[in-house]
């Protein structure tokens, strides 16, 4: 009864606030912190919790953190019972209030916890001194008169040196065995639960009946080098595999802090905190859990939750991180501090859904890896029980259980389940530090296999800092105060870019504001109508424009449902763009632009390959259209936008980036990020990911030769359970020495 109401507080309003991360109607999202989370089992475990549990909707294991991210129905499930099914499961969520307040995380930031060094200790004082008692019989002492009058003394003693080495396997292997097969679920802890099991009892029963010293000693080696290989890979996903700590804390996204005398200041993510009252535009999403200050806030969710509908916030109401306004601009003040990884975790959320509808390969290797570890332990016992046949009709028992074990013993998929992580969170890692932020191991490889680039062109191939802005028309500095309120709302590069050209301080308040995505944005200010966007938008006709100025970059002004003028916009495209065409001649490039410039396109059609393609005067439905029509034909999409207009085509490609000068938002419909000083460097990037997927493959056939080599010695009786034992293990730490020394020599090819 007691172990029931442990969780109970958790229903407490006032402590449930600290601990979700978000919360609205039906649908809450919490995180948990799980220190019994250990290996690949656990998180297909955990991650199978939506499938077991209708009002589950989704769970998401961060491996690296121990953290789980649940979403469920706060109508059939209160935040203990989650916290309950956890702890049935024996993943039992450990709370601490004050790393919840503060935002630090504790018990996770040790790279090994004392229990698993004390573990080690242990295990490696037992096998030292059974490997001693057993040294007699290894040198042939059977014909010593005095050591067969005491052998029972050296055998009884190793029997009880090798209980606390079978006291750790029933809670780091045959507990999570048993779980998985409650669930249904044949994880790798059940043939290591097997041969530790039947080893052991074997050995027993050989000691009891005096006909043998059994095989203690291989026992306890076994177990000392899955500690040891367990420490191992716990360095190594803490140490290389955990790049959401290391570069999406780095994230250079700035965010617009407001001072008490209301002047602006653009800061880094990472600097905001508790307290600071930031400005948010329209589509750009909340980075921390904040109150409404000033505004009218319309938030869409989809970001955190997966539901496209707006939610209207009142002031002083709470609004979650992972929001998106859609509307005017609001200031809201932050009452969280910024928590990345929760940020990092719902960009990577819905990661296997974009990856299975991305993915229109029929051979891919992380789901490859995926699917043999999860047939690896139905395989394995299959061939241990058929060498149990075989070799039972040789009457030697001896040689059965010798086999048996040496195969349940010698084979792990550790090694190939590591093989994408290691690689393609290594090149990752690399990638950040030269500005290019990709989202996960699944976007890496869809990266490789793309054949087709598509780029937009204003902001992405041209230089935003170069361009020069001219206005046509008279208007006067109240015009201008006008004009620049409407645009203060808007994220749009263009937007900003005639913000920062007007240089105006005070901004009117605005009412019914609206953004149409690639066409232009309206309001009321001052009870005026205002409107800017393209000519199109404002329903302005060819005779009021210069006819040498119609098909150049511009923005169309209307006050009062009269046309006042328009900004022209004289493009200058990036350094080294000419080169970057150049050097991706081997791909299908093509343009898509909303620009009417006929000078420019002639421009571009001199510096692009022959086989290159531009399309002017595409808007983003056009863009999406063109994307789904590549798509069909089998083509795997690569395309570059400003993450913004090119939100929807971004999204459908197989693999979105979003390029920027200094962003201000974060881009959920994209898989990747470039700083766009280095975009002419992509070719770099696009070749280094196509060495990466081949030495993927290397690690694989390592890790199968290790697999195979060892099953047909065990197989064929030439392995004892010892030397399998010794030999499990360095599979694993033959993948992951070639992923590190491999990519480190990749990675000197970044040097630029």
């Amino acid at each position: 009864m007691k172990k029931q109401k442990i969780f109970d507080f958790l229903d407490d309003e006032k402590i449930s606030d600290k601990v979700i991360d978000f919360n609205h109607k039906n649908i809450t999202i919490v995180r948990f912190f799980i220190p019994s989370i250990h290996c690949s089992s656990c998180v297909f475990i955990l991650e199978s919790l939506s499938k077991m549990y209708k009002n589950i909707f989704d769970a998401t294991v961060d491996f690296p953190s121990k953290q789980i991210c649940i979403t469920f129905n706060n109508i059939e499930f209160k935040l203990s019972d989650i916290a309950k099914l956890l702890d049935s499961m024996g993943y039992r969520p450990s709370i601490n209030f004050e790393s919840i307040e503060k935002n630090i995380k504790t018990n996770n930031s040790n790279l090994f916890d004392r229990k698993l060094i004390g573990k080690l200790s242990i295990s490696f004082f037992c096998f030292g001194n059974i490997m001693l008692l057993a040294i007699p019989e290894y040198v042939g002492a059977e014909q010593d008169i005095w050591f067969m009058e005491n052998r029972n003394f050296f055998r009884y003693f190793m029997l009880i040196l090798s209980l606390p080495v079978v006291m750790f396997s029933l809670t780091d292997h045959i507990k999570y065995a048993v779980l998985g097969l409650k669930k249904h679920v044949l994880n790798i802890n059940v043939p290591i639960s097997i041969g530790i099991l039947v080893l052991f009892s074997w050995s027993c029963y050989e000691v009891f009946f005096d006909l043998g010293s059994g095989y203690f000693d291989s026992l306890s080696s076994f177990s000392l080098f899955l500690l040891i290989s367990k420490i191992f890979q716990i360095h190594t996903h803490n140490k290389i595999l955990s790049f959401d700590k290391n570069y999406k804390s780095l994230y250079p996204v700035l965010i617009t802090k407001i001072y008490d005398n209301e002047k602006e200041e653009k800061i880094l993510l990472s600097s905001l905190q508790k307290g600071d009252l930031i400005l948010i535009r329209n589509e750009e999403i909340i980075p921390a859990d904040s109150v409404l200050i000033k505004g009218n806030a319309v938030l869409d969710n989809s970001f955190i939750t997966g539901e496209s509908y707006l939610i209207h916030k009142k002031m002083g109401e709470r609004i979650y991180a992972g929001s998106k306004q859609k509307g005017e601009a609001i200031i809201i003040k932050v009452i969280k501090n910024i928590d990345h990884s929760y940020l990092s975790l719902l960009w990577n959320k819905n990661k296997s859904n974009q990856y299975h509808r991305k993915s229109h390969k029929l051979f891919d290797l992380n789901s490859i890896s995926t699917r043999f570890s999860q047939y690896f332990t139905p395989i394995i016992l299959i061939i241990s029980i058929i060498t149990g046949i075989y070799w039972s009709f040789s009457n030697d028992v001896s040689k059965i259980f010798q086999t048996v074990f040496s195969v349940l013993i010698i084979t792990c998929p550790c090694a190939l389940v590591l093989s994408s992580p290691l690689i393609f969170g290594n090149i990752i890692r690399f990638f950040s530090k030269k500005g290019f932020y990709v989202k996960d191991i699944f976007t890496m490889e869809r990266i490789a296999s793309v054949k087709t680039l598509i780029f937009d062109k204003t902001g992405t191939i041209t230089d935003p800092n170069k361009e020069k802005i001219f206005f046509v028309g008279n208007i006067k500095n109240e015009e201008k105060k006008i004009i620049a309120s409407l645009l203060k709302n808007s994220s749009h590069p263009l937007s900003q870019k005639i913000l920062s050209e007007l240089s105006v301080k005070d901004f009117y308040i605005i009412k019914n504001f609206k953004e149409v995505i690639g066409k232009g944005l309206e309001g009321i200010i001052k009870n005026i109508p205002v409107k800017i966007g393209s000519q199109k938008y404002l329903g302005i006709e060819n005779q009021m424009i210069h006819q040498n100025q119609i098909n150049q970059t511009t923005v169309f002004i209307s006050i009062n449902n009269k046309f006042v003028g328009y900004f022209i916009f004289r493009n200058l495209y990036r350094d080294g763009v000419e080169k970057m065409f150049k050097d991706l001649k081997e791909y299908n490039i093509i343009i898509l632009s909303g620009d009417h410039n006929d000078l420019e396109k002639k421009y571009l059609k001199s510096i692009l390959p022959k086989s290159s393609k531009v399309f002017f005067s595409q808007s983003p439905e056009n863009k999406l259209d063109y994307v789904k029509k590549l798509q069909e034909k089998g083509e795997k999409i690569m395309m570059f936008g400003d993450g913004i207009n090119d939100c929807a085509a971004l999204n459908q490609s197989e693999v979105g980036i979003a390029v920027s000068e200094n962003p201000t938002s974060f881009f959920p419909s994209c898989d990747a990020f470039i700083q766009s000083n280095c975009l002419n460097h992509i070719f770099l990037f696009l070749n280094i990911s196509k060495i990466s997927v081949k030495l993927v493959f290397i690690n694989f056939m390592i890790s199968l030769f290790y697999n195979s080599v060892g099953i047909f010695f065990a197989v064929t009786g030439n392995l004892k359970p010892f030397i399998a034992s010794i030999l499990m293990p360095l599979s694993s730490f033959s993948v992951i020495f070639f992923s590190i020394i491999s990519t480190w020599i990749l990675s000197r090819k970044l040097i630029f």
